[in-house]
């Protein structure tokens, strides 16, 4: 059995593009509760050999809006335009039309929350990678639930 590595992936994973994707990504908001048995969910269906879904789940709608601003959301388009990994942040930045520095803190921002990475070439270079062909914002908002308030799932 391969070793994991300190994020916990397996070895031969432990390079992004290795990794097995789903085509989509799934943001939603969701108790920690509802985010825990979902998780669960997921990994029986790895154990079954079926695909893992990719999802990064939200204690709150205004925590999501606070990272998936506009400009982020465009962010996140351009790199799904682009196949692979962008070839630089400062190619990124100027399809962009935007200064290096929020480019390059927004994309470590995403890439802290799980919604895109960060890859190094050989050279070093480290280039901003999205695996997934769409994005799914999936927010139910029910009676009730304005403000910091947990949404239901």
């Amino acid at each position: 059995m391969t070793e994991p590595n300190h994020d916990d992936w397996p070895d031969k994973y432990s390079y992004p593009r290795d990794r097995l994707h789903p085509d989509t990504l799934r943001i939603t908001v969701e108790s920690f509760d509802d985010a825990f048995k979902h998780m669960l969910t997921a990994v029986d269906a790895v154990a079954d050999g079926d695909p893992q879904p990719a999802v990064v789940s939200f204690a709150t709608v205004s925590e999501l809006r606070k990272i998936l601003t506009n400009r982020r959301i465009e962010l996140l388009q351009t790199l799904m335009d682009t196949e692979g990994a962008a070839e630089r942040f400062g190619a990124l930045a100027k399809a962009l039309d935007r200064d290096y520095k929020p480019v390059h803190d927004d994309v470590t921002l995403l890439a802290n929350y799980g919604i895109v990475f960060i890859v190094s070439d050989d050279d070093r270079s480290k280039r901003p990678y999205l695996p997934y062909e769409r994005i799914r914002l999936d927010v139910e908002l029910t009676a009730g639930g304005f403000g910091e308030e947990s949404v239901a799932s």
